[in-house]
């Protein structure tokens, strides 16, 4: 490692003025918006600059430097916990008396994790029949529930449309009308903050559904689960009292997932208890956190180590339980509850690992087009075989698909031509079995090598769920079985010389890595490993000069990085770097960053903007590389509110853009905005009316150098989904009659920034 001596990093030369910043009304106001945006969407929101991200600013200014040399070190293995004996001298009455409470219909293990009686009845069975046998435990204890080899995690076709209202809230109106006030403030901007979190650590979407919410019903009047597209609820009740601080009332993550979109199963909710959740704010956003995890299929960390646990204090010590390890024992992780042995006191965010874990578990493989665009043809999601951008859409538990291709002309209005494919390779219908866990993962990959359609990855982590290849010709499609037996987590790049993409399939920890090369139309993997825990950036970091894409690795937890740097003069082979220190170029040790990757200031070059949601320090890693070596020099900025952010190119001139995207009818009532980056390494921010929650699918449709927008709307009862075609000329956005989206569909190669 080489670097500067530490400096303190700049601030923005321009931030807090109002140079650059938009004094008009906020966009979108091209053609046909307020029929097509507004009239949807809401009215326009107030033109609000909450902070200095509003104006405009520079990022130019910046001194330290690092190069990344030397070789990467590996980490200690994860060892399992033993079975404990005793299970094997237990009776189901036993069992039950010692590690559950009936409350209802459920048994509760471990406090909050509801069960019903034959989960409970299975457990002990199984825990039983292993001890009896001195059996190990299949897989590494804690972080993800596992149900028959396979996670229980939200399919592609409801991860982004976590839909929830409030319910009854104590004390009642009748009771106490102001104190009833405050609680359900608090518990709706608590919940509202908490889902934001995890919404930035995965690629998942919580819509809350206000227009439910009946805090004042004791039945929960509106707020019904299963009805009106909700799919659980929030309330306060007499199922958590005491030091009770929340309950999740779901039962397993694969008896709740559902065939029809339209039939939600109905009696998932979270019940806060009102001493724990309703005294303080900091208390109020542990316990929000915590029970968010457990609905995502997240289990207790405390489980990990259960010989250190006593009974008696309410962490019972199951760490038998086939829970599927994600990251190495985070005693620091919202998921263990701190009066527990072991465990360090709760804190109101999510650790590094609880971050890094719903990362691998969420955030699927995805192309970036800026990685391949002075290259390839294929520069964007294209799949239809003329090379114009479209979307795959992916409906989970079937093979069912859709290929939609843009037909318009550049700048003209964005129309689809709608293509019905099975991923299994048969003719529509799609009549046969396919994916019926809803499991599957896709990602999107140019694998083939051919310059004008992407090709598919499903990956079905684990032992239990198939994998397939979906090669893709542009008129149709193959599917090829694959043999893939690993919980991984596909990262997408061109690590080789030509237009072919190739897929590493990352698999955290001490296990060994393979890189997927599709070679003459066979599918071949090389062993590869990266040693430890942390994100894969993949992007072009050393421009088109230095061979292909680069790997950054992030860890979060040590606060390092270490880099991949790809040799392009022999096959599949890489420099493995050794971490350094992240505070070298300004990452706090302990804050909480998203990564955002694209070209911001059009040299072709790939940079990194850490983002660190709320009123942390925010830094810009602008790429200083060359040919043979990777660098970085840092500069500061300061993005003051919690965003969904994603990278596009919204003025057509070559350089990527952040899109800071918030829902602006949630409570801290914050606007969406733009920064358009210029070459000089300063930016333009605009302001955005964006009332409602959204998933936005950034995409260039029109082919015209300028990325638009489809505010991807799976909860909305029409299946209709807005859109926004870029006006390059202009900087802004014409508002397109809003499309018809596929029901219960994924829009394959769904992503935010990294």
């Amino acid at each position: 490692m080489a670097c500067s001596q530490d400096e303190v990093i700049p601030p923005l030369g321009e931030s807090g003025g109002t140079d650059g910043g938009d004094s008009g009304p906020p966009l979108p106001g091209g053609d046909d918006c307020d029929e097509n945006w507004y009239a949807i969407d809401g009215a326009p929101v107030p033109q609000e600059l909450n902070g200095p991200e509003a104006f405009g600013g520079s990022l130019a200014n910046h001194q330290s430097r690092i190069e990344f040399t030397g070789p990467a070190r590996q980490p200690d293995p994860v060892v399992p916990t033993p079975i404990n004996a005793a299970f094997g001298q237990m009776t189901f009455e036993e069992f039950a008396a010692r590690y559950a409470e009936r409350v209802g219909n459920y048994w509760f293990v471990e406090g909050d994790q509801a069960m019903t009686d034959a989960d409970l009845h299975a457990l002990y069975d199984r825990l039983h029949e292993q001890a009896s046998k001195g059996a190990q435990p299949p897989v590494p204890t804690a972080a993800a529930y596992d149900e028959g080899g396979f996670d229980a995690a939200w399919s592609s076709g409801r991860k982004l449309t976590l839909t929830w209202c409030v319910g009854w809230v104590l004390p009642s109106l009748s009771a106490n009308e102001e104190l009833h006030a405050e609680h359900v403030a608090l518990l709706i901007e608590t919940m509202e903050w908490a889902t934001r979190a995890w919404e930035r650590a995965g690629d998942v979407n919580f819509v809350h559904l206000a227009q439910y919410d009946s805090p004042e019903a004791q039945a929960s009047g509106q707020c019904q689960p299963g009805e009106n597209g909700i799919h659980f609820r929030v309330r306060t009740g007499p199922e958590c009292t005491g030091a009770c601080g929340g309950r999740v009332l779901i039962e397993a993550l694969p008896q709740y997932e559902f065939e029809d979109p339209a039939n939600i199963d109905g009696d998932a909710e979270i019940v806060f208890g009102l001493q724990r959740f309703f005294d303080n704010e900091n208390e109020a956003r542990i316990n929000a956190l915590h029970e968010l995890g457990h609905v995502l299929g997240f289990t207790h960390e405390h489980l990990r180590w259960p010989e250190e646990q006593d009974p008696d204090s309410g962490c019972n010590g199951l760490g038998e339980i086939p829970w599927r390890g994600l990251t190495p024992p985070d005693r620091s992780s919202v998921m263990a509850n701190d009066f527990c042995a072991g465990v360090n006191p709760n804190v109101p965010w999510l650790s590094a690992w609880d971050r890094l874990g719903a990362y691998y578990q969420y955030t699927w493989g995805r192309r970036r087009a800026s990685m391949m665009g002075l290259v390839s043809q294929v520069d964007d999601y294209a799949y239809d075989g003329l090379g114009q951008t479209g979307i795959l859409w992916q409906t989970s538990r079937s093979a069912r698909m859709q290929r939609w291709s843009s037909t318009g002309a550049p700048g003209q209005p964005i129309q689809f031509a709608v293509e019905e494919l099975c991923a299994d390779g048969s003719a529509p219908p799609c009549m046969g079995a396919f994916d019926s866990e809803g499991r599957v993962r896709p990602s999107p990959a140019l694998l083939s090598g051919g310059v004008f359609d992407l090709d598919i990855l499903f990956h079905g982590p684990g032992s239990v769920l198939a994998d397939s290849l979906l090669l893709n010709d542009g008129a149709g499609v193959d599917a090829v079985n694959l043999d893939l037996d690993w919980f991984s987590v596909p990262v997408v790049g061109s690590f080789e010389s030509g237009n072919a993409d190739q897929i590493l399939l990352y698999r955290p920890g001490p296990e060994e890595d393979a890189l997927l090369v599709l070679e003459d139309g066979d599918v071949v993997t090389y062993p590869m490993n990266f040693g430890g825990y942390a994100y894969p950036l993949a992007g072009r970091f050393r421009g088109f000069a230095g061979g292909r894409n680069d790997i950054i690795w992030y860890d979060p937890q040590k606060n390092q990085i270490s880099a991949w740097q790809w040799d392009s003069q022999q096959v599949y082979t890489f420099v493995a770097n050794s971490p350094f220190d992240a505070g070298t170029l300004g990452l706090d040790d302990g804050a909480e960053y998203t990564p955002l990757v694209g070209d911001f200031n059009g040299d072709a070059r790939s940079d990194i903007f850490w983002y660190s949601a709320g009123a942390g320090a925010d830094i810009m890693w602008w790429s200083q590389s060359d040919e043979g070596t990777i660098s970085f020099a840092a500069a500061s900025a300061q993005v003051v509110h919690d965003y969904r952010p994603f990278v596009g190119d919204f003025d057509g001139n070559g350089i990527d853009d952040l899109l800071w995207f918030a829902p602006f009818a949630e409570m801290v009532h914050v606007t969406s905005k733009l920064w358009y980056f210029a070459e000089n390494e300063t930016y333009t921010s605009r302001v955005l009316s964006t009332n409602r929650d959204y998933s936005p699918y950034i995409a260039d449709f029109d082919d015209d150098g300028c990325s638009d927008i489809l505010w991807y709307k799976p909860d909305d009862p029409s299946l209709h989904s807005p859109l926004w075609r870029c006006l390059p000329n202009d900087v802004d956005f014409a508002c397109e009659p809003s499309v018809t989206i596929p029901a219960g569909a994924y829009p394959v190669g769904f992503g935010g920034s990294y």
